[in-house]
């Protein structure tokens, strides 16, 4: 997830999250009250936000990357992210490049 925001970041900020998710099932995140599938994505977007490799990626990109990750992540991962169990955003389950769908679909949050 983090490869295609990061190079994006670089590209955005001239100076990043490689959005490559793996199709784990749930909802499709874009819910106005900021949740998806039990995920708080009002909080998941400010977490990203507070890492200092994504602080510089607009609040539109984090969000739309933010959908895609709830929509194709590991809920429990995620979770685990915000509750600080997991560290990173690079360490979400079912977040990496072997997902070509998912990866495209961060892409697309970075265009």
């Amino acid at each position: 997830m983090t490869d295609v925001l990061r190079t994006s970041a670089l590209g955005l900020a001239a100076t990043a999250l490689a959005l490559g998710l793996s199709a784990c099932g749930g909802s499709d995140g874009g819910s106005d009250s900021g949740s998806g599938g039990g995920i708080d994505k009002t909080a998941f977007v400010a977490k990203m936000k507070a890492e200092p490799d994504l602080k510089d990626i607009p609040e539109k990109t984090l969000t739309c990357l933010a959908d895609a990750a709830i929509k194709y992540g590991d809920k429990d991962s995620i979770q685990g992210y915000l509750d600080g169990s997991v560290k990173s955003v690079d360490d979400i389950k079912g977040l990496g490049k072997e997902n070509k769908e998912a990866e495209q679909a961060g892409a697309k949050c970075v265009e």
